[in-house]
């Protein structure tokens, strides 16, 4: 068995935009059925917070713990609200396959280092950018050692309890599943899977569902503040581009998993600093 330097589906997406992907399914059953996920998960993970916190410090009365709790049963929602994706997406004859954009793309081993790490350095860019043009200090978006907000104000819940556990080893380590492999597969299954493959066959077309759903993603981060939102936001165009452009869901679920994993070892290093 060769493996290949370059596969030949990351040559042709130099020129060709290879998502494919369609829904055969009614869109007012699309719509529901995202809505009732997105409820979902939200349920799925606060039960893992009151289940979990009181375990920890301070338990149900401290809103740390019932965050540190959410963060750890990202994992267990996140494969369950992309099992229920993928099944729901058989209702009244869709394909799940097609409709998730599941085809695994031929990238070859240079093809997928490429695409990962060119989304990475250009998110930095990006936040290069937006730092530079605003004058944003980013000091104001970053907790203390242990996960104290800044003198501004919140860093975000849920930044700030990953600096938290970052002083629990344990617990950190348990938690990478859940911010580099849960939260990737339960968000891009549901707004990138069967819900962008139905609204891009509308008269959104491609550019609007791009827009649309990544919008809904970042407002799906209200707890964090503006600028993180602002920035999930363009995260989500970038990954959106990268669906169109490889045709895969596994493509973004790869750079989504790649970008928080770094953010969580970055935090790590932070808080040890600190």
């Amino acid at each position: 068995m060769t493996v290949k330097l370059i596969g030949e589906d990351f040559l042709r997406a130099r020129h060709d935009w290879l998502y494919s992907a369609r829904n055969d399914q009614p869109l007012w059953l699309v719509l529901v059925l995202a809505l009732v996920l997105l409820i979902l998960t939200f349920l799925l993970q606060g039960v893992s917070g009151i289940v979990i916190a009181p375990l920890m410090e301070g338990g149900l009365s401290s809103q740390r713990a019932l965050v540190k709790g959410t963060i750890l049963g990202i994992f267990p929602a996140g494969v369950v609200i992309a099992v229920c994706c993928y099944q729901l997406a058989k209702l009244k004859g869709g394909n799940p396959v097609s409709s998730c954009a599941l085809r695994l793309p031929g990238l070859g081993v240079g093809g997928w280092l490429a695409a990962t790490l060119g989304f990475l350095v250009t998110m930095y860019i990006v936040i290069i950018v937006i730092v530079v043009a605003t004058g944003v200090d980013l000091a104001q978006y970053t907790p203390g050692a242990n996960g104290e907000s800044p003198e501004t104000g919140s860093a975000g819940m849920v930044k700030e309890a990953m600096f938290d556990l970052a002083n629990e080893p344990l617990l950190f380590w348990v938690a990478i599943p859940s911010v580099a492999i849960g939260a990737p597969l339960g968000e891009e299954f549901l707004f990138r899977g069967p819900l962008f493959a139905t609204l891009a066959q509308t008269r959104l077309g491609r550019a609007g569902t791009v827009v649309g759903t990544s919008a809904a993603w970042a407002a799906m981060h209200v707890s964090e503040p503006v600028f993180a939102i602002a920035l999930i936001f363009v995260m989500g165009l970038a990954l959106a581009v990268l669906l169109l452009r490889f045709g895969s869901l596994w493509v973004t679920i790869i750079c989504h998993g790649a970008w928080n994993l770094l953010f969580a070892l970055a935090t790590l290093g932070i808080a040890g600093q600190g």
